[in-house]
């Protein structure tokens, strides 16, 4: 029996539907189930050519932002306090983001936990050379207030823009189901190398994308290689949420390229209004259907 083509949940059927046909319902399952999956280039539809893009639009906006020359990312050096700063809002500045955010594959699955709404919330990049710096266990969903549930509120999808081997690349690293804890790690908890729980670093070639629930708890752990780790973040929230940037100055001419650039924007959002909202545009029906 196929339910999906009996019509009862229409976003959640349409999903589905996607699922079979971009073969990632095993991706699906780890999202449900461990809080995060990392899918592979060739399930993505990219090449590559495109990874190449994507990667090169990080490094030249980094170099043109902070007035620097990092050059090829396989043998290069950087100062990470200076790529650390001013490192968000990236959308309109290639158009390789706008097209890593559209990707239809990676949609259907940040659809799958946030439903049909979903916005970009925010995006930056993350370039990381050989360093003994780490990052803390955290949940990406602060100001979710304890007893809100597993529900995900909140999605990163990140593009690895280079290859993720093992732990000497300085990966992130999740604990599987934790996301059904309902909290952020406590201090004793925080530390990804001396943590009570099961830690696992992400692995996956260039191009492919991790996606994980908001409230799974992840850190990253030192790099040991030299060159640099580069990826491509994107936060995602459900549409009542507030966003971390505003995009209402998206060129119009962007837009008439990309029709859905302004939904996943929220620029068709009801809220918030001037005049008499539209009674045909609430969330009324995303509060009685995840997948809305």
């Amino acid at each position: 029996m196929d339910i999906s083509a009996q019509g009862a949940l229409p976003h959640l059927d349409t999903l589905m539907k996607d699922f079979a046909r971009y073969d990632v319902t095993q991706h699906a399952l780890e999202l449900d189930t461990y809080g995060f999956t990392v899918v592979p280039p060739e399930k993505l539809g990219v090449d590559d050519a495109f990874v190449d893009r994507l990667r090169n639009a990080l490094i030249s906006t980094a170099e043109r932002r902070h007035g620097i020359e990092i050059g090829d990312p396989s043998a290069a050096g950087v100062d990470e306090k200076v790529v650390g700063r001013n490192a968000w809002r990236l959308l309109f500045e290639d158009d390789a983001f706008v097209e890593a955010s559209l990707n239809p594959v990676g949609l259907s699955l940040i659809r799958f936990l946030l439903g049909q709404s979903a916005v970009l919330s925010g995006n930056l990049w993350i370039i990381k050379p050989r360093t003994e710096s780490y990052l803390k266990l955290h949940s990406d969903a602060p100001g979710i207030t304890l007893g809100a549930g597993t529900i995900a509120h909140v999605v990163n999808a990140s593009w690895l823009c280079t290859d993720y081997n093992d732990v000497d690349d300085g990966p992130t690293v999740l604990v599987p189901g934790s996301f059904r804890f309902g909290r952020k790690p406590l201090p004793h908890e925080s530390e990804p190398l001396d943590t009570p729980f099961p830690v696992v670093p992400l692995q996956g070639k260039a191009g492919s994308l991790a996606i994980w629930h908001g409230g799974t708890w992840h850190g990253s752990v030192p790099r040991k290689r030299d060159g640099l780790r580069v990826t491509y973040v994107q936060n995602w929230m459900r549409s009542y949420m507030k966003q971390i940037h505003h995009w209402d100055d998206a060129p119009a001419e962007l837009i008439k390229r990309h029709p859905e650039l302004p939904h996943i924007l929220g620029l068709d959002s009801m809220y918030p209004w001037r005049e008499q909202p539209d009674p045909e545009r609430t969330f009324v029906l995303q509060s009685i259907d995840p997948y809305a």
